[in-house]
């Protein structure tokens, strides 16, 4: 079952067109509430938004969009920090019903799933080691890793062989 686009659409109607198919499933609308909800705050109303594609890939979500026009840097560094977290948290959310999960291999599928919904179909998802997330890096700032019981990025040494 994937997200229906109908209550993100009514909170958010100048982000979410009509129609819209968001390629992922329902446990993970929190992330994607809390992304538009950036957006709505910090865009300009002169802005146009374009939500290009917003589905699961390698485990995690990841959300496509762009602007019709030039937004300020701090509005644009606001934008992409919101969406780094949301990608970031998702790896810790189960896609199916929004509990804590873990990041998981089923038959070399990704996935993030709670204990509850490990099983699908007689398919057993095998929890990833080590536990965390994707490290990001950036060009001044160092590399950073989501720490989910922070709810924030620290600061961490890039991946072995950088």
């Amino acid at each position: 079952m994937m997200i229906d686009g109908a209550i993100l659409r009514t909170k958010y109607p100048r982000l979410v067109p009509d129609p819209f198919v968001f390629e992922c499933k329902p446990g993970w609308l929190g992330l994607l509430d809390d992304f538009f909800a950036c957006v709505d705050r910090v865009l300009p109303a002169t802005v146009g938004f374009e939500l290009i594609q917003v589905k699961e890939k390698m485990g995690g979500l990841r959300i496509y969009h762009g602007t019709d026009g030039p937004i300020p840097d701090a509005v644009s560094n606001e934008i992409r920090e919101a969406n780094l977290r949301a990608e970031a948290r998702s790896e810790h959310i189960c896609e199916d019903c929004g509990k804590r999960g873990r990041m998981s291999n089923r038959g070399g599928y990704y996935t993030v799933v709670c204990e509850e919904h490990a099983d699908a179909d007689g398919r057993l998802a095998i929890p990833i080691e080590p536990e965390g997330s994707s490290r990001i890096g950036g060009t001044s700032g160092g590399w950073r890793r989501y720490d989910f019981d922070k709810d924030a990025f620290v600061p961490c040494d890039p991946p072995e062989g950088w």
